[in-house]
């Protein structure tokens, strides 16, 4: 019982640390704009992929597969840039969470398919996205969980915006 506490008293450590949650704000914004850079120049084949894994009705695929890389590139830099990390952090969670739904429909299904996540960049299996795509949800979690202010543009302008508070 003991040793649950220290192991849950760990884990809370690595959630709160704050050179830890800027390594995964780096690396989530890195790879939100990388993926969604890979996608823009296939955007037309990356729309028809989500249409052919029929899981959202034609209209809905073709409007996540246009939009998704440009929602990519914008929470990536936020996230880089440490602006609005929380709620870039909070969308890069459902961005996360909308693949490995999808990609597990997929595998359930019995198919492994090449995935696009980032293009032509770099074409994975359905598998191994999934795996990617556990390992951005949970950088996100710790990163919205932290609040990522470390070396970012939130610590610089809320700190501004509570010391302008306080003087008044």
């Amino acid at each position: 019982m003991k040793k649950l506490g220290t192991s849950a008293r760990a884990v809370w450590g690595v959630l709160r640390n704050r050179y830890v949650s800027f390594a995964f704000r780096f690396a989530l914004g890195t790879t939100f704009i990388v993926s969604g850079a890979g996608k823009l120049p296939e955007r037309a084949e990356f729309v028809r992929q989500c249409q052919q894994y029929d899981l959202l009705p034609d209209v809905l695929a073709r409007l996540y597969g246009t939009g998704l890389p440009w929602v990519e590139i914008v929470v990536g830099s936020f996230l880089l840039l440490g602006l609005f990390s929380r709620f870039a952090a909070g969308i890069g969670m459902l961005t996360a969470l909308s693949c490995i739904i999808a990609n597990s429909i997929l595998l359930y299904r019995g198919l492994n398919l090449e995935c696009r996540c980032f293009g032509e960049l770099a074409v994975i299996q359905t598998r191994d996205a999934l795996l990617i795509d556990f390992a951005l949800l949970i950088m996100a979690f710790q990163v919205l969980v932290h609040r990522g202010e470390f070396l970012s543009l939130d610590s610089i302008i809320f700190r501004r915006k509570s010391s302008e508070a306080a003087s008044d």
